[in-house]
């Protein structure tokens, strides 16, 4: 509950006038219902010489039928009919106005909420992602969510209603008839006891079943991505089994989680059709008794108050444990709120950056890093690179060079020892302050679903359009991007779909580029492509990395043949380092991987 109310408090005001419209609709539900003792009476012809009235109900009750009945049996049916009218009328024009005022607090909570889990996700650090699967996070923003707009939310929605509606019927029950309303109270610990038994394993069952959720939804993500690879050998069979068998095993739980359920409303349903038979029998032997202030007609509008209070009471057994079933995806959600972020810091004004030509654009010092404590990736790095050369990075497949990337851009810490950017340790400078001086190129190229030109002014809402073109000629991309549909206008498509690989390739240095970035960070730039598109993509590169600080990352060694300096990483630790020749000469690992690749 802490959840909904943190989200619910700047809501207070409209939640005050909620209760307020509600108590107003319940009032005049009651009004209509007392006012059936005047229409017997006008009906059946009564003579009012009943017992003297004991409250202050029966004596308004029977003021009311004293002035209608002055104008005539049927002049009084006709008055009735129109008091009544006007009473439903009020009655769900305050029940609408509730409804709505209540349904923007949820539409609000649910915005705000979907917002801040956005904003957490976009500020958690690599390694949460790392942890968790990719499905469990989407399955906290798809059907989490629902569930809980749907439980939580709703479950709250008709507690309150029906609270206020059972508190105000059974305060009339009560000034109505003391001893007839004390039977009521006695039969709803019962009603209480035979709920909450029902409900005690629905948040145990619910979060089960949640979980269960984000693995169909993994498996459906992972699915899809590699449907290539299942096609290719042949495991649509094993991935349709997988899943039936996942399908079925969330199917049933929810199954018994309905049943547990939608049993709490027949329940409740045939306890309180119990006590209406009861109230009949004891409230017909306390008028037959003759009990002061309780007479027949009164009766009949007091047995209608009270099946008026069936309703909310169902209402509020089924708003019970769906807040029980809704627990589960509140608190998946509240702990994804709370999961850490990455170290941020404030600075002003950039004021710590330094600029002297003598500092190294990058150093990182005696650094250490694990993904996890029994699996060290870097062993005491120490590497420098220096304003306007390049370094390349070389290694088999998992030696850390990635990795060092990762650390020099803080998508990651170091366990032990510093990474310095232009001579400031990077968690002393913010997380905005350092990635805006570096420009990344990947080897899987993301592109959004939007136009060229918004692809690579990502990130940048300020840049010109004039910036933009400058950007792709540097890049060499103006050409084709003007080739395209509508230029610089065209939409991409999912992924960039519309453009070759090494085109995707060329609107992503164009983007780094248009940062004007101290720093280029190239990983596996053109890995991806073929031998003709990597040459004209290596042409381009070999003229941005001109004079530019740079970090190449590199399987395919021809490209860093020219690099300023080679540095070879084996099993996370610098094994070698010089230029290409330097390093053929002395016919070690990096002379192992260059014959491996047949480069001379």
């Amino acid at each position: 509950m802490s959840l909904t109310l943190r989200y619910t408090k700047p809501y207070s005001t409209r939640g005050v006038l909620y209760v307020l419209l509600t108590v107003l609709s319940v009032v005049f539900t009651m009004a209509t219902a007392l006012s059936v003792a005047d229409f017997l009476k006008i009906l059946f012809g009564e003579d009012d010489n009943s017992l003297p009235s004991a409250t202050l109900v029966t004596q308004l009750l029977d003021g009311l039928y004293s002035w209608l009945i002055t104008f005539g049996r049927l002049n009084a049916l006709m008055l009735f009919s129109a008091i009544v009218f006007i009473l439903y009328g009020l009655k769900n024009i305050f029940g609408y106005l509730s409804s709505v005022e209540i349904a923007i607090i949820r539409t609000n909570v649910v915005r705000d909420l979907r917002s801040d889990m956005f904003r957490k996700a976009m500020h958690l650090p690599m390694s949460y992602y790392d942890r968790n699967r990719k499905g469990d996070v989407l399955s906290r923003f798809g059907n989490d969510m629902v569930e809980y707009e749907e439980t939580t939310l709703n479950s709250i929605q008709q507690l309150l209603t029906a609270v206020i509606s059972m508190v105000l019927y059974l305060a009339m029950l009560l000034y109505i008839n003391l001893k007839l309303t004390g039977f009521v109270l006695c039969m709803l610990p019962l009603v209480a006891f035979v709920i909450s038994g029902i409900s005690r394993r629905l948040k145990r069952q619910s979060k089960e079943v949640q979980e269960m959720n984000s693995r169909l939804v993994s498996l459906t993500d992972e699915t899809i991505g590699g449907l290539k690879v299942i096609k290719a050998y042949t495991a649509i069979e094993t991935m349709n089994r997988r899943f039936r068998e996942q399908n079925r095993d969330y199917a049933n739980q929810r199954t018994s989680m309905f049943r547990r359920i939608y049993s709490a409303s027949p329940i409740s349903d045939f306890l309180g059709n119990a006590i209406v038979v009861g109230i009949l029998l004891f409230g017909a032997w306390l008028v037959f008794g003759g009990d002061q202030g309780l007479t027949a007609d009164l009766f009949i509008s007091y047995v209608m108050i009270f099946v008026l209070m069936i309703p909310p009471a169902k209402e509020l057994t089924t708003a019970i444990s769906q807040m029980k079933k809704g627990r589960a995806c509140s608190d998946r959600i509240e702990a994804f709120l709370e999961e850490e972020e990455e170290t941020n810091i404030i600075v002003q004004n950039n004021q710590i950056i330094q600029d002297t030509p003598n500092t190294p654009a990058v150093e990182l010092r005696h650094v250490e890093f694990s993904y996890n404590a029994d699996t060290p990736v870097l062993h005491n790095i120490c590497l420098s690179v220096p304003r306007g050369k390049t370094v390349a990075l070389v290694g088999s497949s998992g030696s850390g060079k990635s990795t060092i990337a990762d650390l020099v851009c803080r998508f990651y810490d170091a366990d032990e020892g510093e990474v310095l950017f232009g001579g400031i340790d990077v968690k002393q400078m913010s997380l905005a302050q350092l990635r805006s001086r570096i420009g990344v190129v990947a080897q899987d190229t993301l592109l959004f679903n939007d136009t060229v030109s918004a692809n690579i002014a990502f990130g940048l809402s300020g840049a010109s359009q004039a910036q933009i073109e400058e950007a792709a000629r540097e890049a060499q991309a103006h050409d084709f991007i003007l080739a395209l549909p509508n230029g610089y206008n065209t939409s991409l498509g999912e992924g960039g779909s519309m453009l070759s690989g090494g085109q995707r390739q060329r609107i992503s240095i164009a983007r780094a580029l248009l940062r004007k970035p101290e720093l280029l960070i190239l990983d596996e730039a053109t890995s991806a492509l073929d031998t003709e598109s990597e040459r004209r993509l290596q042409q381009t590169l070999n003229e941005i990395l001109r004079d530019r600080s740079a970090i190449v990352i590199a399987h395919r060694l021809s490209t860093i043949v020219g690099a300023d300096e080679i540095v070879v990483l084996d099993g996370g630790s610098i094994v070698e380092r010089g230029t290409h020749n330097e390093l053929m000469s002395l016919n070690g690992r990096y002379a192992e991987l260059v014959s491996l690749q047949s480069i001379s």
